[in-house]
């Protein structure tokens, strides 16, 4: 079905349909005045035939026009489906890193196994939304919700022992990690939780009234033997030891699987061993027999723009009506200008660019005001013309190429302003500005950009934060551009260096509340000695003739007076005090 963007724009085919009426009224009255002076044959013989009067060419000029005036209003058609319903899930992996999972009951290891398992896993969930959390003593979010399943391999494959600072197994806060991660409300919403089933510090039954509440689902996967094994630990040198409880007896884990047999039948879920062969294909279908969602996916997919069809059809007219006598001299001249017109159009591109006002403001001081950035707009004609934000867009990536950021910067600001829903146009007016130092204008552009899905829009919001020492928002931006191209060596290289700035002005901070507090700290012991001094008065020396000074009689709030001050000092040197450091569990493994 046909359709146009600019519809208002037909009103004006009023004029050729004038035109054409007003050519045949023409022709008419032609054609009777010439019988009127002689009849066919006598013009057939004096000059070969009827003059013509004209009319086939009025008509296809007519249509030219008429084509012109359709084009314009941007003709459109072959429209794609606009909505796609498809049948998701949201999963959390939910893998337990305690000093148990390095049990060799299950080779090489049940953490081990656990993370090969997964990875052979992921593309048999392709299509889902995944998540990992990490759980020892506490729990730790590895990866948020996402469908780059190839970039949760990525950091599945980093998984290691001690990457929760809290040693022990903590099964509620497993669950109740996860359960963060989750949309609140909705079907498909699963829990796989890989653990060897040690509980050391959390509620069980708290985690299955979490889980019920929420009503997510759970898929236990039990890592490990019930006959167990020792927990091997490995020494600088390369040595092996095996782990001891307090009273120095050696620790043997072993699984319990009754302990996720528990939460699966109360929640509704299923378990699965680890130590099946055919684990992989046991957890897809487990899966596959949970809970699903169907989600609604609008996709705006542009209808393709076919107004250069009536263009050429416009100047085939024009030309064949300049062909016809006694036109033939200027129809080179017409063939001339049309072949040329594309190229005029674009030198002029930029020609608004090029008036606009240079836009690079200077550093921006605590009390001033930021003005509003005034960035360049299109001229009319290109409004007028189909195509005006293409053709301003491949301006700038010329000018682009050619290091020319300003000029890019001007031609990319006309292709939004043309295009304004345009999630590419606004990536490209990003880039430009934030190679050209403005920052704070090109964040919000390429983050709209990013939440459209256009790539590399991340990377670009991530550098322009870290450009303006912005390590935080920089470190989310980076983040999702490696889980968008996990093999980005620049995306990895820009968040390890978010990293150390992040550290760096952590550090710097910490270095100015140390000053602070040792600011401070003088200046009560300056206080407190200034109040001693204050305190101790001469003795007056008795005079001549006079008797000994009297003994003053002794205060009985004194002794009140002296323990509020001691109780202050010792307040004031609690505050003064390090925090003090996390105890240690009885059970670390």
């Amino acid at each position: 079905m046909v359709s146009f963007a600019e519809p208002a724009r037909l009103a004006f085919l009023a004029l050729p349909l004038l035109t054409g009426v007003l050519a045949l009224y023409r022709h008419r009255r032609r054609l009777l005045q010439q019988r009127r002076l002689a009849s066919p044959g006598v013009w057939r013989r004096l000059l070969g035939g009827t003059p013509a009067t004209g009319v086939v060419r009025l008509i296809v000029w007519s249509g030219a026009a008429a084509f012109l005036v359709v084009a314009v209003a941007r003709p459109q058609w072959g429209e794609m489906p606009a909505e796609e319903t498809i049948r998701t899930r949201d999963l959390v992996i939910a893998l337990d890193v305690s000093d148990s999972m390095l049990c060799e009951d299950l080779r090489p290891s049940r953490l081990t196994r656990s993370v090969e398992t997964l990875i052979r896993l992921l593309p048999q969930l392709e299509g889902n939304r995944m998540a990992v959390v990490v759980f020892a003593g506490e729990a730790y979010s590895l990866v948020p919700l996402t469908t780059d399943l190839s970039a949760v391999a990525v950091f599945l494959e980093g998984v290691g022992p001690g990457m929760v600072a809290l040693p022990g197994s903590n099964l509620e806060g497993a669950v109740g990690g996860s359960l963060k991660l989750l949309p609140p409300e909705g079907e498909g919403r699963v829990v796989l939780l890989f653990t060897d089933g040690e509980n050391l510090q959390g509620d069980v039954n708290a985690a299955i009234e979490a889980l019920s509440e929420a009503s997510v689902g759970l898929l236990g996967i039990v890592a490990g033997t019930e006959q167990g094994g020792p927990i091997p630990e490995h020494d600088e040198r390369g040595g092996v030891r095996y782990k001891r409880d307090q009273n120095g007896q050696p620790v043997v884990t072993r699984a319990h699987p009754e302990v996720l047999t528990e939460i699966a039948d109360r929640v509704d879920g299923e378990v699965v061993s680890l130590g099946d062969p055919e684990v992989v294909r046991e957890i897809a279908d487990a899966v596959a027999r949970l809970r699903t969602r169907e989600v609604e996916e609008t996709r705006n997919i542009r209808r393709v723009e076919r107004f250069p069809i009536f263009l050429v059809a416009a100047a085939i007219f024009l030309f064949l009506g300049f062909a016809m006598s006694p036109w033939r001299r200027l129809a080179t001249a017409a063939a001339i200008v049309v072949l040329a017109a594309p190229s005029f159009a674009l030198a002029q591109a930029v020609s608004p660019a090029t008036s606009a006002p240079h836009v690079d403001a200077p550093p921006v001081t605590e009390n001033q005001e930021v003005a509003e950035e005034t960035l360049p707009s299109a001229s009319w004609w290109q409004r007028l013309i189909p195509g005006g934000s293409r053709r301003l867009a491949r301006r700038g990536v010329g000018k682009w190429r050619q290091q020319k950021f300003d000029e890019a910067t001007m031609s990319f600001a006309g292709a939004a302003e043309l295009d304004p829903d345009g999630p590419e146009r606004l990536y490209d007016l990003g880039t430009a500005l934030a190679a050209g130092g403005r920052l704070e204008t090109a964040t919000p552009l390429l983050a709209t950009a990013d939440q459209s899905g256009v790539p590399f829009a991340a990377y670009n919001s991530g550098t322009a934060a870290l450009v303006q020492s912005q390590p935080d928002a920089a470190l989310e931006w980076l983040r999702r551009a490696m889980l968008a191209d996990p093999d980005d060596l620049a995306a990895k290289h820009n968040y390890e260096l978010a990293l150390r700035m992040r550290d760096q002005q952590q550090q710097q901070q910490d270095e100015q509340d140390e000053q602070q507090k040792d600011q401070e700290k003088d200046q009560e012991k300056e206080q407190e000695q200034q109040d001693g001094d204050d305190e101790r008065q001469p003795t007056p020396t008795p005079s001549q003739g006079q008797g000994p000074a009297p003994t003053p009689t002794p205060d009985s709030n004194q002794p009140l007076f002296a323990a509020l001050e001691r109780a202050e000092a010792e307040a004031r040197e609690a505050l003064r005090s390090p925090t003090p450091k996390a105890g240690k569990v009885e059970k670390d493994w």
